[in-house]
């Protein structure tokens, strides 16, 4: 295959430079969408032409389009309980949008990055769901009615014949992540928690650079309008904690919280929040969200594209690695600092 030019948007992201480095590492010429005020440290060593825009600036979306071969549009904001929903609609539909009619006004090809929060809840107790599935009820979040609507966008367009292709992760995570998911996973890694929580809900997870093969793998297939759930693992939340604890060397949680107790905790959650300066609303849509089953299975994906995940358990025994290792370092770095001040008291 001979080298394409391809735009990643979101590419100072976790995910997105991700994609990006996996483009670049095989000879593609990347091109990357990115604000002015944006940090860009997660490029680093990484061979990409910077074009600077946002998403949600139109001008700057088509002129980034322009020339390329290939787009991959990671770009997203995730927030829960927004104070200001609207800027979760300008990134999420809006900038979708752009970055979406842009390259189908060039006929240019391109994976956009959806969510299995697209696609909404599945029904508990029942087999994990495939592509097929939708949700009918309302979503629990803005975010997740931000990407959906983003979701029927791309679709609208593929049935006007762009060549778009749609992927849908499940919880991304890896070493690198700054998410509430993964100070979490830090939390169960260090210390021996004795409290865990939801063994009735299961989610889908996916190491992020199973994640950006798979997204590697779908731009390269010659095949326009499929849709990919991209889960390589489906557990309950109790057992992905105990997994985590267990890597970091731990026996894991004694007891574990249920849905019931973890709801009730919503509301006074969301007191505490307002008065710590936070969104009221960001403890009970987190739990709402958190409470609802999302079982998926990434069967499609390894059918068609040869698409072979790590498992959850050796996935997150490499992220709980680099923590403990990180962690380590800190400690160490520490105390060399407290023994050179001891030294600096002493004197000669």
């Amino acid at each position: 295959m001979s080298a394409m030019r391809v735009l990643v948007t979101g590419a100072t992201g976790f995910l997105g430079s991700r994609v990006a480095g996996r483009f670049a590492d095989r000879g593609d010429d990347v091109r990357v969408l990115v604000r002015a005020s944006s940090d860009q440290s997660r490029l680093e060593g990484i061979p990409v032409e910077v074009a600077l825009g946002d998403v949600t600036d139109r001008g700057s979306v088509e002129a980034a389009v322009d020339g390329c071969d290939l787009v991959v549009h990671c770009a997203a904001m995730v927030e829960f309980g927004p104070r200001d929903p609207s800027r979760l609609h300008a990134v999420n539909v809006e900038g979708a949008r752009n970055v979406l009619d842009a390259a189908a006004a060039g006929n240019v090809r391109t994976v956009h990055v959806s969510s299995l929060s697209a696609l909404g809840p599945t029904e508990p107790g029942e087999a994990p769901k495939d592509e097929s599935w939708w949700f009918p009820g309302p979503l629990g979040a803005v975010y997740e009615e931000t990407k959906r609507e983003a979701h029927l966008h791309a679709r609208e367009l593929v049935e006007g014949g762009a060549p778009i292709r749609l992927v849908m992760p499940g919880g991304i995570y890896g070493y690198g992540d700054q998410s509430t998911m993964a100070d979490l996973i830090r939390a169960y890694a260090l210390w021996p928690l004795p409290l865990g929580y939801l063994p009735e809900i299961r989610q889908s997870t996916v190491d992020v650079d199973d994640c950006a093969d798979a997204i590697v793998r779908v731009a390269d297939d010659d095949r326009d309008g499929e849709e990919y759930v991209v889960a390589a693992e489906t557990t309950s939340v109790a057992d992905w904690v105990t997994i985590i604890a267990r890597a970091g060397g731990h026996r894991g949680p004694l007891v574990n919280l249920p849905v019931r107790w973890v709801t009730a905790l919503g509301g006074p959650g969301g007191k505490v929040a307002g008065w710590l300066g936070q969104s009221p609303t960001m403890v009970p849509e987190t739990v709402a969200v958190a409470t609802h089953d999302s079982a998926y299975r990434g069967d499609k994906l390894r059918r068609e594209l040869g698409w072979s995940p790590r498992s959850l358990v050796d996935g997150m025994q490499r992220m709980v690695d680099a923590i403990t290792a990180d962690e380590d370092a800190r400690r160490q770095a520490k105390r060399a600092e407290r023994a050179a001040r001891r030294a600096q008291r002493a004197g000669p």
